[in-house]
């Protein structure tokens, strides 16, 4: 199953997510083992924070600003900074320590049965 690297719990596409937060090391062989079997996709905009990815799991990580894209159904490494930047203006000149990180494994799958019922615009509502 492919990879995909973020660096924010977002959900760029329709489907259904969970979320867990799991640890450094759990995440960094994630990442490496993705990497070795050619299923890892960065989608890490920020210069460093994909360096703080690359020194934990040993790998290489590209910053990718492009729109994220998921398969259908894939695992999502998240690393993400624990706070928000407060002056938008210091997006890429902050510097991290590292344990400004914190680390989430989320699976996405748009062809699962619970979220095809919910999607399902045909089914009446249950509000009337």
């Amino acid at each position: 199953m492919e990879v995909v690297l973020l660096n924010s719990s977002m959900m760029p596409s329709e489907g259904l997510y969970i979320l867990r937060r799991v640890s450094r090391e759990f995440l960094a062989e994630l990442v490496a083992d993705a990497h070795r079997r050619g299923n890892l996709r960065s989608y890490i905009g920020y210069p460093e924070t994909a360096q703080h990815v690359e020194r934990i799991a040993r790998v290489p990580i590209p910053v990718n600003r492009a729109a994220t894209q998921l398969p259908d159904q894939c695992l999502i490494a998240i690393c993400k900074l624990k706070y928000r930047v407060a002056d938008p203006g210091a997006k890429g000149k902050l510097q991290p320590g590292e344990d400004d990180y914190e680390y989430y494994v989320a699976t996405h799958d748009c062809n699962h049965l619970r979220w095809r019922i919910v999607n399902d615009e045909s089914q009446p509502s249950q509000a009337a």
